[in-house]
């Protein structure tokens, strides 16, 4: 019994040892520096917490490519999966549980690019069913508050995002990564600068796809009886309105297509 004893305790000692003896004894011990990743660009992250570094890129801080503005015009969309994961039930608007939401993902990506991007803290759809204005009005709805914001800073980029209506199979590209939510980009043709507007939008969606290709699904120019025709983008000649996934998207979809929009955006206005 006494030998059985000193051999546990003679364990227990190693064991409290052991961490001492790596230390001291050389080839034991990590090499930290080998074992640390490089700092890089933003490539991917699932949500707000969870980023991969590309090997071999440098760290980008954030405002060195810009400054951005983004908005939600149509700001109660929401999205389906989102809502059946906090609420237990399905539905495509809401009024807290909706696509400002995502103004908190992009803003980490487009800084993750060198991006310093605004997001316009202002409800558009809330404030309409407020004051009795019809849905309609939405773009006059928002203009001035747009429009103020963009007079008190400069911005490189203005994005409005929405959330398409149709369906995952339409709004959802499969990729070796994981899946995506498509995007698309609307041009107003009913104002004269709207050329300046359809070939920024054209040089992101390009950029877009060459990152992964079928992402976006390119340009929509709308004009004419039954549409708005301008977007608010009249205001400048880089106010884009960009469609992004549709009423079944997920989250991690999402936020996984945001970091190709804040990356390309980012490549695009630096030039690249």
């Amino acid at each position: 019994m006494k030998k059985k004893w000193q051999f546990y305790t003679w364990l227990i000692l190693f064991l409290f040892l052991m961490p001492f003896i790596t230390v001291k004894i050389p080839g034991l011990q990590q090499d930290v520096s080998e074992a640390a990743p490089e700092s890089g660009r933003l490539v991917y992250a699932a949500n707000l917490f969870d980023f991969e570094v590309e090997d071999g890129g440098e760290a980008t801080e954030p405002g060195e490519n810009g400054r951005a503005l983004m908005y939600f015009t149509h700001s109660h969309e929401a999205f389906a999966p989102i809502l059946r994961a906090k609420e237990g039930k399905a539905a495509v608007s809401h009024s807290k549980e909706n696509i400002m939401n995502l103004g908190e993902a992009f803003s980490s990506h487009f800084a993750m690019n060198g991006i310093t991007l605004d997001v316009l803290d202002y409800d558009n759809a809330g404030q309409m069913s407020k004051n009795g204005v019809p849905h309609s009005r939405a773009y006059k709805a928002i203009r001035p508050h747009v429009q103020k914001q963009i007079q008190a800073d400069a911005y490189s980029l203005v994005l409005d995002v929405h959330r398409d209506s149709l369906g995952r199979n339409r709004t959802t590209l499969e990729h070796a990564d994981g899946p995506y939510a498509k995007v698309y980009f609307v041009i107003g043709e009913d104002h004269r600068g709207h050329e300046a507007n359809r070939q920024l939008a054209e040089r992101i969606s390009a950029r877009m796809n060459e990152l992964v290709p079928g992402i976006s699904k390119g340009i929509f120019r709308k004009s004419g009886h039954g549409v708005d025709g301008i977007y608010n983008q009249d205001l400048g000649p880089n106010v884009l309105l960009v469609e992004m996934g549709g009423t079944e998207n997920t989250e991690e979809e999402l936020n996984r297509t945001a970091a190709i929009v804040a990356k390309a955006s980012a490549e695009v206005l630096a030039g690249g």
